[in-house]
């Protein structure tokens, strides 16, 4: 092994990827974005076909995004890079709205595989710990006008901290394994926060196993390839910075993005969740 694989080896953050698999992953995802920019070009005027080539580059950039961050890129140089991700999946959404009623498809089916659902909320838990407050209202957007807005306790739970009357809701889109995480959030005694908290850690990953695409699929690395980005169940570590919950428990579970909790600690939050539950902003002098 030479120093560099050493390297690699010793910053990333789960140990299922290579160092060769990760730089040929990004260097294929590089020659895509030109082959999808040359195709947006000659599609002008053809919303449907413009609408999937810039689905397959948000869907990129955000694969590569996780895997940057599974292979342990810094998190400042992550915090800049999301800019571009959330970007990208607005022009992708934006394109989708002029496509005809006969071919139109919603651009978030969060209902329809449960790897939406992952992406959407990580994507939105990715800019909470990353202070991208800024971006968290343009992430709700994404979805702002179609059937999955205000139609999800745990997603809701997340925006109720930066946007406004945001409705509070007894119904979720995937029953497992978000009930154990809703668990976790709703007890009242904050001394069982991290024992619930743990449980839905434990589980978050073999829950997805025979509905997410995403699963087992460090089983089919290859030095050329990596259809495995990293399993991260963000919104743990989200809801774990929001409300303050000792991860002693599951810090060092490997779904659990334990550095990600730390760099949103490091920073001053405004954010006072009372013991009632009810959130409010400390006064800033």
């Amino acid at each position: 092994m030479t120093s560099a694989e050493k390297s690699f080896n010793a910053s990333r953050r789960q140990p299922l990827i290579s160092e060769i698999s990760y730089k040929s992953t990004l260097a294929s995802f590089d020659e895509d974005y030109k082959i999808m920019q040359e195709k947006l070009l000659e599609s002008v005027g053809d919303p449907f076909e413009r609408s999937l080539d810039l689905r397959v580059i948000a869907t990129h950039r955000w694969f590569a995004f996780l895997l940057k961050y599974t292979a342990g890129v810094e998190l400042q140089t992550l915090a800049e890079e999301l800019s571009s991700v959330v970007l990208a999946y607005e022009e992708y959404s934006d394109e989708v709205e002029n496509i005809p009623q006969a071919k139109y498809f919603s651009p978030f089916p969060l209902n329809d595989v449960i790897d939406e659902y992952v992406d959407f909320l990580n994507l939105l838990s990715a800019c909470v710990l990353l202070h991208r407050e800024d971006l968290v209202p343009r992430v709700h957007n994404l979805i702002v006008g179609t059937e999955f807005d205000e139609n999800d306790a745990v997603i809701e739970e997340a925006l109720k901290f930066f946007l406004p009357n945001r409705p509070v809701l007894d119904h979720w889109t995937w029953e497992k394994p978000y009930r154990l995480l809703l668990d976790a959030i709703d007890q009242e005694n904050r001394k069982m926060q991290p024992v619930c908290m743990k449980r839905y850690v434990e589980n978050w990953y073999s829950e997805m196993k025979k509905k997410a695409h995403f699963w087992g699929k460090h089983e089919m690395i290859s030095d050329d390839f990596s259809p495995y980005s990293g399993y991260w169940a963000m919104c743990s570590a989200a809801f774990t910075y929001l409300y303050n919950i000792d991860d002693a428990l599951y810090r060092e579970e490997l779904v659990y993005p334990k550095d990600l909790v730390d760099f949103a600690r490091s920073m001053p939050v405004d954010i006072i969740i009372a013991q009632d539950g009810s959130i409010s902003k400390k006064d800033k002098k």
